[in-house]
């Protein structure tokens, strides 16, 4: 930066760039403050000078309005206990005005704030982790991510948590399914025994019950839909049928 900013010096003092051209480029650049810069340092009696000052009246502004909006996003983070996220922005704003001491004081306390929070929230986490209350570390978790979506750390955790918690919900839905076979077994047969006397309604009625017990059962799944193909075809034939006492 330092050695460009030597040589657009030098190409002004040559004259192959007026300082409008020269901030205009380094405003492009994305350096709005060497924009200015540059600005500035035009004389007022220049003949150009209207022209630079309405450019720095514009690109004042629009700095403003920037750290307004990055100070506006990094409160409402804040609020909402998103401090990593919040500090960042709180730091976008300052880099826009870097000599806002009283951000620069509250941005200071803020990273205070979250290494303790933190610090907390990761002693919790692995209390809870290593007792096996993976639903009370999910929440930890959850609250740690909430405060620093950027550790890395915390993304491999929330993996690893979540790969735990679904072999967990496993073992106990096959626990559940196991302490029910019996009675999904016992509506079972009570619908074949139903369907092989023709009463479909019941049967339909048996295996619809134990499918809300076991709903990945496929068997009881091909008993309903063979019992549903069987009542459509009643009711078709009943439909075509002539109507007692018709020609």
């Amino acid at each position: 930066m330092i050695r460009a900013r030597s040589a657009a010096a030098l190409l002004l003092a040559l004259g192959c760039v007026t300082p409008l051209e020269e901030g205009e480029r380094l405003y492009h650049e994305g350096d709005r403050h060497g924009a200015l810069a540059v600005w500035q340092s035009v004389d007022p009696s220049d003949r150009g000078y209207p022209e630079v000052a309405a450019r720095i009246d514009e690109v004042e502004t629009e700095l403003e309005q920037l750290v307004v909006r990055y100070v506006d996003s990094a409160r409402r983070l804040q609020d909402e206990g998103r401090l990593a996220e919040s500090i960042l922005d709180f730091r976008l704003a300052l880099m826009l005005r870097p000599d806002d001491t009283g951000t620069l004081d509250h941005v200071q306390k803020l990273a205070r704030e979250l290494a303790e929070r933190k610090a907390a929230l990761e002693a919790e986490y692995q209390r809870v982790a290593a007792r096996g209350h993976l639903e009370d570390a999910s929440e930890a978790l959850r609250r740690l991510r909430t405060l620093d979506p950027f550790d890395p750390m915390f993304e491999t955790e929330e993996r690893q948590l979540q790969a735990a918690l679904n072999a967990e919900w496993r073992q106990r839905r096959a626990r559940y399914r196991e302490r029910l076979a019996g009675e999904v077994e016992g509506l079972v047969e009570a619908g074949r025994e139903a369907f092989g006397e023709e009463r479909l309604d019941a049967a339909l009625d048996y295996w619809r019950r134990a499918l809300l017990i076991d709903p990945e059962n496929e068997r009881i799944q091909a008993y309903i839909a063979r019992a549903e193909r069987q009542l459509e075809n009643l009711e078709r034939l009943r439909e075509a049928s002539p109507a007692e006492g018709g020609p």
